[in-house]
């Protein structure tokens, strides 16, 4: 939004130099009597949202005029440079605050200002079919087959032959016969 028709005129000309050819400019009405919706519907054309294009028809109503360009991919922000060099003037719409600063569960999508794809704590519960706490009907070790704790059927060594107690500290080095890299003194 610019404060007069010439201004609007420059910024549009200055972006069809650079090469944009989507540009659409709305000048103030010749005579004051045209309603405000009839200049909302003339700036919707310019592919603008009618709710937005209604908020920018009060300011083409009150002598602005507005500029809208339609930039490929990854010309934006050189149009934004352009049209923000010739002074452009408030145009009414209110800008969005973003919804939060920052969230410690979500880091990565707080430091991209992107909302989480899912907020769910346990979403492979719902993938596996299978409660996130089991209340003892059906666990995660019954779904794969294997016991949750031994009743006796692997007797005192585990899957893979080691023991599921053992006074041993380095159990692992030991099975290994590697040396341990440090000791306690």
């Amino acid at each position: 939004m610019y404060a007069n028709a010439a201004t609007a005129a420059k910024a549009a000309e200055e972006l069809r130099e650079e090469g944009f050819a989507d540009i659409f400019v709305v000048n103030p009405p010749g005579s004051a009597d045209v309603p405000v919706s009839a200049i909302a519907a003339q700036i919707a054309l310019g592919h603008v949202h009618l709710p937005e294009a209604r908020i920018y028809a009060k300011g083409v109503a009150a002598g602005h005029a507005l500029v809208t360009v339609h930039a490929p991919f990854g010309s934006g922000r050189l149009a934004e440079t352009i049209l923000a060099s010739h002074g452009p003037v408030e145009s009414g719409l209110p800008q969005a605050e973003p919804d939060r600063i920052w969230d410690d569960a979500a880091p990565l999508s707080s430091a991209m200002m992107m909302p989480l794809l899912i907020n769910d704590p346990d979403p492979m519960s719902k993938v596996l079919g299978i409660p996130a706490v089991t209340s003892g009907e059906c666990s995660f070790s019954e779904k794969l087959g294997m016991p949750l704790l031994t009743n006796g059927e692997l007797g005192d060594r585990g899957r893979l032959g080691l023991p599921f107690l053992s006074n041993n500290p380095t159990p692992l080095s030991s099975a290994l016969g590697l040396p341990v890299l440090s000791k306690r003194q």
